[in-house]
C-alpha cells in the first residue's frame, strides 16, 4: 500500500495527511474542490481538483466516509476571492435534470472539510451564490444547503447565503438527517435585505425526529445586514431531539426589538432537550443595533426543554420573550440575580 506521494502530498496507508480533517482518519475517497483552478472533468486529486461541490458530491459513495476538501485562497474580497458557487446553472451542468441550485447532501458519512486558515468567522473555504446580479428567484429554491444524510462532518467552512435580490423565506442550511457534526462552521443566513426582513427566513433549521447534531465553535448568523422583523437565526422543528451547541457565537444587527436567536415552530417541535454551553449571543448595541426584547420564542408545549449553561447575552433583555418561553428554558451559570444569569451588564 502506498505510504507517500511526495511532493504531491503525503499519505499514511493510503489516507492523505491533512491538518483540516481534525485528525480523523477517514478511510474513503478524497476529492479536492478548487473553483479557481479546477474542472469537473478532472480526477479530483490535490493537483487536479474539481470545480464544484456538485460534482464532488456526485462522485462520493453513500456510507463510504468519503471526504471533500474545499480549497480557499485567503482572499477576503475583490475579484481574487474564491467562492464555491451554488447556482442553478452549475447544478444543471452536474445533474442534467436539476431544477434549482440547492446542494442536497443525502449520502451518509460523506464529509466536507475546508482547506484554509481555521478562523471562526468567514473562513476562506467559502460557499456562496455567484457574485454580481444573481437572485434567489434564479437560484430557484428557498433552501441553500439541505443535509438529509446522517453521520457527516462539516469542518472549517463558511456559508454565505446572500443574493442580489433575496427571498423572504430563504433558509441557509437545513439539517433533517441528524447525527451530524459541525466544527468551526460559519453559517451566514439572513444575509440580504429580503431575507433579513422575512419572518420565515433562517440561518439554520434543524428538523426531523433524529436530531442529535453537534455544533462546536461555530458562528451561526451574521451581523452585516440589519434585521427588522421577528425572524430567527435558528429554528427547531419536527420534534428534533438532543442537539448540542458548544462554544458557538450568534451575532445580530437589528433596527427593531423583535428579531430572535431561536424559536420552535408549534407544539412538539422539539423533543427531550436542546443544549447550549459556553455560547455567546451578541447584539451589536454599541454599533447602532437596537436592543432585542428576548433571545427566543418557544411555542406552548414545544415537547422538550432548552438547557443553557454559562451562556452570555449582550444587547438582549431576556432569554425568552414571554413566560411560556422562559418556562421551557433552564439556566446554569454565575448569576448577577437569579433570573438573569448570563445577561451581560456594564460594570459600575
Amino acid at each position: 500500500m502506498t505510504t507517500t506521494n511526495f511532493p504531491n502530498g503525503i499519505t499514511s496507508w493510503g489516507v492523505p495527511v491533512l491538518g483540516g480533517a481534525g485528525g480523523i482518519p477517514f478511510t474513503g475517497n478524497y476529492y479536492f474542490v478548487n473553483p479557481a483552478t479546477g474542472a469537473d472533468g478532472n480526477s479530483g486529486g490535490a493537483n487536479d481538483p474539481l470545480a464544484t461541490l456538485y460534482e464532488a458530491y456526485r462522485r462520493c459513495v453513500d456510507g463510504n466516509n468519503d471526504v471533500v476538501y474545499l480549497v480557499g485562497n485567503g482572499q477576503s474580497s475583490g475579484s481574487a476571492r474564491l467562492s464555491t458557487e451554488l447556482a442553478s446553472a452549475n447544478a444543471q451542468a452536474f445533474g442534467g435534470t436539476a431544477t434549482n441550485g440547492t446542494l442536497t447532501w443525502a449520502k451518509n458519512a460523506t464529509h466536507i472539510v475546508g482547506v484554509s486558515a481555521p478562523t471562526q468567522f468567514g473562513q476562506r473555504s467559502r460557499i456562496a451564490p455567484p457574485t454580481g446580479t444573481y437572485t434567489a428567484a434564479t437560484f430557484g429554491a428557498n433552501v441553500f444547503i439541505d443535509v438529509t444524510a446522517q453521520g457527516c462532518l462539516f469542518a472549517n467552512i463558511s456559508v454565505f447565503c446572500g443574493f442580489s435580490t433575496g427571498s423572504a423565506t430563504m433558509v441557509a442550511w437545513r439539517d433533517s438527517g441528524g447525527r451530524n457534526a459541525y466544527s468551526n462552521v460559519n453559517i451566514q443566513g439572513l444575509a440580504d435585505a429580503a431575507s433579513a426582513q422575512g419572518t420565515a427566513a433562517r440561518s439554520l433549521l434543524i428538523t426531523g425526529t433524529t436530531g442529535e447534531n453537534t455544533f462546536t465553535d461555530c458562528v451561526i448568523g451574521t451581523d452585516t445586514v440589519t434585521r427588522t422583523v421577528a425572524n430567527a437565526t435558528l429554528e427547531f422543528a419536527g420534534g428534533t431531539p438532543r442537539n448540542t451547541f458548544t462554544g458557538c457565537t450568534f451575532p445580530f444587527q437589528t433596527s427593531a426589538s423583535t428579531p430572535l436567536g431561536f424559536i420552535t415552530s408549534g407544539a412538539a417541535a422539539m423533543d427531550r432537550w436542546q443544549r447550549f454551553e459556553d455560547c455567546t449571543f451578541i447584539n451589536n448595541v454599541q454599533s447602532t443595533s437596537t436592543t432585542m426584547a428576548g433571545l427566543s420564542t418557544l411555542a406552548a408545549s414545544s415537547g422538550g426543554l432548552v438547557s443553557m449553561k454559562d451562556c452570555t447575552l449582550i444587547g438582549i433583555t431576556e432569554f425568552g420573550t414571554d413566560a411560556t418561553s422562559r418556562g421551557q428554558i433552564y439556566l446554569d451559570g454565575a448569576a448577577p440575580t437569579a433570573g438573569s444569569s448570563g445577561i451581560a451588564v456594564n460594570p459600575t
